[in-house]
């Protein structure tokens, strides 16, 4: 089992989190499990890509909870820009 705070486990369970909220509103997006396979396989980087491509494509709205837990296993795994590059934080909403 993955430390609480390893970035396999922030990823996961932000991507958990988002889905879910997702399924409360009526907007099930399947691609979500997608980003939970990669990370099940040990590619998180990747995951972390797809997520925040997900997020952009679909105009995801993400809590600054997330947005944070995000941010932290972005910067665990040294590719915060694909947090930048793809502007995810102006889908943060209060």
């Amino acid at each position: 089992m993955q430390p609480l705070d390893s970035p396999d486990a922030l990823l996961y369970s932000t991507t958990e989190d988002i889905a879910r909220r997702l399924v409360e509103e009526g907007r099930p997006i399947t691609s979500m499990t997608s980003v939970l396979e990669l990370i099940d396989n040990d590619e998180t980087e990747l995951a972390l890509d797809e997520l925040v491509r997900i997020i952009e494509y679909f105009r995801i709205s993400i809590m600054q909870e997330e947005y944070s837990r995000l941010v932290a296993a972005a910067t665990r795994l040294d590719s915060m820009d694909s947090l930048l590059e793809t502007g995810v934080d102006r889908f943060i909403i209060t």
